[in-house]
C-alpha cells in the first residue's frame, strides 16, 4: 500500500472520524485515502478555519482534532489555529503536504522548513520520513499532544512518502491520556497547612482543572469547605450549574468584584500566573496572601512569582487527595467568607445590568435573555467577540460556567467562532449548537456558511452588530475621547448568509430573537440571525 494508505489507517485508528481541511498542493494521496478508511473530509475556505476546527474539536471534547492543509502559506494560514491551541492547551494536530523530500531546500513548489515555523507552539514537530515509521510517528504526535499540559502537535508529509510503497504492518494502539499525577503525601499535609492558617481563600481553577476532568473534584472540595471559585476569564469552565461556591470569571477586562484583592490564600489550580490574576504580584494580592499552585506542568509551575508550595500534579488528583486530608485534619469551611463573595459578585452583577445604556432598540442584555430562555443543559455554546463575550461572562458566565460552553481561550482571538459552531456539529450530531458573534468577529469566516450549508452542519448563530470592533473602541474613546479605527460600516448580515446557502434573518425584540433561535435550533441549514445593537462595554 502507499504510505498515505498507512497513515489514513494509522488516523483511524487514533480514533479520528473526522479531519479539516482546504485542499491543495501535497493533499490528494492523503484525500483518496481517507476517503478509503471512512474518514469524513469537511472541506472549509480559509486554513485559519480548517485549523479554528481542529482546536476547537480538541477543547470541547479533550480528544485530539485533526486538520489537513497543503503546504507552504497554506501551513502558515493554519498556524493561527495552532497558535491558539497553543496558549489553551488543546490537543489538535496539524498535518501539511509538502513537496518530495529529495527536493526540499532547492526551491520546489512552495519549499518552506514547514517544521521550523510549527515547533516554537508544538509539543511535537516533525516530517514524516520513511513510510514504515508512519504509524509509529502518529501515535507518538497523539500521546505528545495529550500528555500532560495538552497542546498541538504537527506533522509535514512529504509527497513522495506519501506514493511510496510500504508492507502492511500493524498498527499502533490509540494513544490514552496519562494516568493523573499525584501529590506527595508530604505535600498535602503542606497543603492542608496553609488552609488550616487561612481565613480567606480562594479557588482559581484554570483550563487545566477541565482537561484533567476535575470538575466533580473541584465542586467536592469547593463545597465541602466553602471556599469560592472563580475561573480566569476565556479559560475552560469545569462549573456545569448548581455550585454556589461559584462566583463567575476573574480578570474581565470589564472588572469585577474585588476577590482577589482580599484572599489570603491563592490556589491556581491549572492556571498560568498571567494578567488575569495580575501576575501575582501584590498589588493586586493581598502583602500577607500565600500563594498554592498546582499544575500539571512543571514549567508552569516555574512562571512568575514563586509559591509557597507548588504541587507538579493533575489538578483533579491533587484535590480528591487534599480533600481527604483536610478532612482528617478537620479543617473548618469558610461559610462567612464565601457569603461575602457572593454578595460582592450578585451587588457586581446587578450594577452591570442596571449600569446598562439602553434604548428603544435592542441591548446585549436582550441577546443574553433570549440565549437564557433558550439554553438547555447539553446546547453547545461557542461566544466568538470581544465586547459581546464581556457581556456574557459578566452575566451567564457569573452563573454558571460549562465545559461545552466554548470561548476563545486565552489567546482573545476573535473571528473563529463559525468554524467551532461547525466543529461542534460534526462532533456533537444531536446536540443543540449556538453561536454568539460579534459582527466584526463573524466577518472574518462569514464564507465558511457555504460549508456548513453543503456539509450539513447547521447551528443558530446570532450575530451581535454594533458596527465597531466594541471592546477596542470603548478603550479608545476612554483614552481619546474618540474611536480610532474601530467603528465598522453596516452589513446585512441576513442577505449574507442566504447569500452563502445558509438562512439569514433580522431581528428588532427580544421576542423576534428568542422565536428566531428556538426555530433556527430546529433548521437543517445554519441559521443566521442579526441583531444590531445599542454599542457598549459593562460598566461603560
Amino acid at each position: 500500500m502507499k504510505g498515505a494508505q498507512l497513515l489514513a489507517r494509522a488516523l483511524r485508528a487514533q480514533g479520528v472520524k473526522w479531519i479539516s481541511t482546504l485542499c491543495g498542493h501535497g493533499l490528494d494521496e492523503v484525500y483518496a485515502a481517507c476517503q478509503r478508511v471512512g474518514i469524513r473530509l469537511i472541506d472549509v475556505r480559509n486554513e485559519q478555519s480548517a485549523a479554528y476546527m481542529a482546536e476547537c474539536w480538541g477543547r470541547l471534547s479533550g480528544q485530539v482534532g485533526v486538520c489537513a492543509v497543503s503546504s507552504g502559506v497554506a501551513h502558515a494560514n493554519a498556524m493561527t489555529g495552532v497558535v491558539n491551541a497553543y496558549f489553551d492547551g488543546a490537543p489538535m494536530l496539524l498535518l501539511t503536504g509538502a513537496g518530495a523530500r529529495q527536493t526540499a531546500g532547492m526551491g520546489h513548489f512552495q519549499d518552506l522548513d514547514q517544521v521550523a515555523l510549527a515547533a516554537p507552539v508544538c509539543k511535537y514537530a516533525r516530517v514524516l520520513d520513511l513510510p514504515e515509521r508512519i504509524p509509529a510517528q502518529v501515535h507518538e504526535a497523539f500521546a505528545a499532544a495529550l500528555g500532560g499540559r495538552p497542546g498541538p502537535v504537527h506533522l509535514t508529509f512529504p509527497m513522495d512518502v506519501q506514493e511510496a510503497q510500504v508492507e502492511e504492518g500493524p498498527l499502533w494502539p490509540p494513544a490514552q491520556r496519562p494516568g493523573p499525577m499525584h501529590p506527595a503525601p508530604r505535600q498535602l499535609e503542606q497543603a492542608a497547612d496553609l488552609f488550616a492558617r487561612a481565613r480567606r481563600p480562594l479557588l482559581v481553577a484554570g483550563s487545566g482543572v477541565y482537561y484533567a476532568r476535575g470538575e466533580e473534584a473541584l465542586a467536592q472540595f469547593a463545597a465541602a469547605y466553602a471556599i469560592p471559585v472563580v475561573v480566569p476569564i476565556w479559560d475552560r469552565g469545569t462549573v456545569s450549574g448548581g455550585m454556589p461556591e461559584y462566583i463567575g470569571v476573574i480578570g474581565a477586562a470589564s472588572g469585577g468584584p474585588m476577590l482577589l484583592e482580599e484572599a489570603d490564600l491563592v490556589v491556581l489550580l491549572g492556571a498560568p500566573p498571567d494578567y488575569r490574576v495580575g501576575f501575582l504580584q501584590t498589588p493586586p494580592l493581598a502583602g500577607e496572601a500565600r500563594l498554592l499552585r498546582i499544575d500539571a506542568d512543571a514549567a508552569r509551575l516555574s512562571q512568575g512569582r514563586p509559591a509557597d508550595l507548588s504541587i507538579q500534579a493533575d489538578p483533579g488528583a491533587a484535590l480528591e487527595q487534599l480533600h481527604e486530608t483536610c478532612a482528617e485534619r478537620q479543617i473548618d469551611g469558610f461559610e462567612a467568607w464565601l457569603q461575602t463573595a457572593r454578595q460582592r459578585r450578585d451587588e457586581f452583577q446587578r450594577q452591570v445590568v442596571e449600569g446598562a445604556r439602553r434604548g428603544g432598540g435592542l441591548h446585549a442584555l436582550d441577546l443574553i435573555e433570549a440565549l437564557r430562555e433558550v439554553l438547555t443543559p447539553e446546547t453547545v455554546l461557542i461566544v466568538d467577540g470581544g465586547s459581546i463575550g464581556q457581556w456574557f461572562h459578566q452575566t451567564l458566565g457569573r452563573e454558571r460556567y460549562p465545559g461545552h460552553w466554548l470561548t476563545c481561550g486565552i489567546s482573545g482571538v476573535v473571528g473563529y467562532g463559525i468554524a467551532g459552531a461547525m466543529a461542534a456539529r460534526a462532533g456533537f450530531a444531536n446536540r443543540p449548537v449556538i453561536l454568539l458573534s460579534g459582527d466584526g468577529s463573524a466577518t472574518f469566516t462569514l464564507a465558511e456558511l457555504e460549508c456548513a450549508a453543503r456539509q450539513h452542519l447547521p447551528f443558530a448563530m446570532i450575530v451581535a452588530d454594533d458596527q465597531s470592533w466594541g471592546i477596542t473602541a470603548t478603550g479608545h474613546r476612554r483614552r481619546y475621547g474618540e474611536a480610532l479605527s474601530s467603528t465598522l460600516g453596516p452589513v446585512d448580515f441576513a442577505a449574507a448568509a442566504q447569500a452563502f446557502g445558509a438562512l439569514g434573518t433580522q431581528v428588532s425584540t427580544r421576542a423576534e430573537l428568542t422565536e428566531a433561535l428556538r426555530q433556527g435550533l430546529r433548521e437543517p441549514l445554519p441559521a443566521l440571525i442579526h441583531a444590531p445593537i445599542a454599542g457598549g462595554m459593562p460598566g461603560e
